[in-house]
């Protein structure tokens, strides 16, 4: 089961964008090419955005920056200066990414130099930790929303279906392997309802990747856990699935904080245990 179909598989106006995004991007190219003229061949949106959903006050505006040059401290700098003027006037939604070469994107990301990065307000010059992922890579090859520069494709963008997948594996293992012991050492933590959305969702798209063979939006992993897993998980998906598209709705766990927690921890721990069942990668 994909995700809503992208309406943005095109180089797109920034009147088709959202408001919002539309004005970050716009914001983000006017200051740096004052700063640093013909610097920013490309910028390409990923996540949310390239599977056609976009949820005010929930969605990221995750992008990738394709340089003309390895930037030189003179180029990071003017980077960072842009960075810091579009953070200053929209410091919502976060405009997180990274900014690599063309030649960088040719290859696995695990290749990739540390690169300038921008994660929700905080500007690191060199760092590689943020989304430099086969994910990311996949979805630019397939999903990007080309607001400046050449449509991306396979040709141009490193893909390896057996590397996602190995990958996803070894993220639901690790980094969501950790969420889970979090939210069974911390249960106040795991009433709040963000983190429903977060952790339900987050395992989900794992989830169906690694039963599927396909990437999936978050809220189509919902769509998709809704049937994947057992009667009794329906209630938290679909708290979940409310709380990233619906928050203003009222929850169906109202007064109930702590029966959320405890099946939110208990979701994920399934999830995150379910992987055994997919081999190694």
């Amino acid at each position: 089961m994909e995700g809503s179909p992208c309406g943005y598989r095109k180089t797109v106006e920034h009147e088709e964008l959202p408001a919002d995004v539309a004005a970050v991007t716009a914001e983000f190219l006017g200051t740096i090419d004052e700063l640093a003229p013909g610097l920013v061949d490309g910028l390409y949106l990923r996540g949310s955005l390239g599977y056609g959903e976009y949820f005010p006050g929930q969605s990221d505006v995750d992008f990738t920056a394709v340089l003309s040059e390895r930037p030189d401290d003179a180029a990071t700098g003017a980077l960072a200066a842009a960075h810091a003027a579009v953070h200053a006037k929209y410091p919502m939604p976060h405009f997180s990414g990274f900014h690599l070469i063309a030649a960088d994107l040719a290859r696995p990301p695990q290749d990739c130099p540390p690169v300038p990065v921008m994660f929700e307000g905080t500007f690191t010059r060199a760092a590689r930790e943020y989304d430099m992922n086969p994910v990311s890579w996949h979805e630019l090859a397939s999903r990007a929303v080309v607001v400046r520069g050449a449509a991306l494709s396979e040709t141009q963008v490193w893909t390896d279906d057996a590397a996602l997948r190995a990958f996803s594996h070894a993220n639901l293992g690790s980094y969501w392997a950790q969420w889970a012991a979090r939210l069974a050492e911390y249960p106040v933590e795991a009433e709040q309802p963000w983190v429903a959305g977060w952790c339900v969702l987050g395992v989900s798209r794992l989830h169906h990747l690694l039963a599927t063979g396909s990437m999936t939006s978050k809220s189509g992993a919902g769509r998709y856990a809704l049937t994947a897993f057992e009667p009794r998980w329906r209630p938290i998906v679909t708290e979940a699935l409310r709380v990233r598209e619906r928050p203003e709705q009222p929850s169906a766990y109202l007064g109930r904080p702590d029966e959320r927690g405890r099946d939110v921890a208990a979701f994920t721990a399934m999830v995150v245990e379910s992987r055994l069942a997919f081999g190694p990668g």
